[in-house]
């Protein structure tokens, strides 16, 4: 895996393991102790760079006072490494299709009844209403039921985009 500039860039816990030479449960245990950074937010992939640079820092190759790198600081100035990733990570719990509806109604505010709501039903939007993400805001003359998203709703599918992004 060294050397090869065709290598992707993100790479799962075995092969970061066998990039550092050591059993993925040991790379897990490196993770956990903060010998090596994080899962990139939202995924199960490490970025190698990231592994580079703690392998310098833990072998004195980094220096201790030099510039702080990027990831140094997107991290202090997002209160650590837990708080980073709280503020990146969805907060409901919520399915694929329930996800789905949620990023679509933000997409699209117009779109504010059952029938209009790609992927929408009636169990999908009791759901979401239940988790707090939308409210019913009325009837219309016909009948129809048009619903909004909360600010929590909102808030959520901000997260989902970005979470969800490729």
């Amino acid at each position: 895996m060294t050397g090869n500039d065709n290598a992707p860039r993100l790479i799962g816990r075995k092969e970061a393991a066998e990039y550092c030479g050591i059993s993925p449960s040991c790379f897990s245990m490196w993770v956990a102790s903060h010998k090596m950074p994080p899962a990139v937010p939202g995924t199960r992939k490490w970025d190698r760079r990231a592994i580079d640079a703690k392998l310098d820092e833990i072998s004195g190759l980094a220096a201790a006072d030099g510039p702080e790198d990027a990831y140094d600081k997107w991290m202090r100035e997002h209160g650590g490494k837990q708080e980073a990733r709280k503020a990146f990570r969805p907060h409901l719990k919520l399915r694929e299709g329930p996800r789905r509806v949620l990023v679509f109604m933000a997409a699209h505010p117009e779109c504010d009844t059952i029938d209009q709501i790609r992927g929408a039903g009636q169990l999908t939007i009791d759901k979401l209403m239940t988790e707090g993400a939308v409210k019913s805001v009325g009837m219309d003359d016909a009948g129809q039921r048009h619903y909004a998203l909360t600010k929590l709703g909102k808030e959520e599918a901000a997260r989902l985009e970005q979470w969800l992004a490729p």
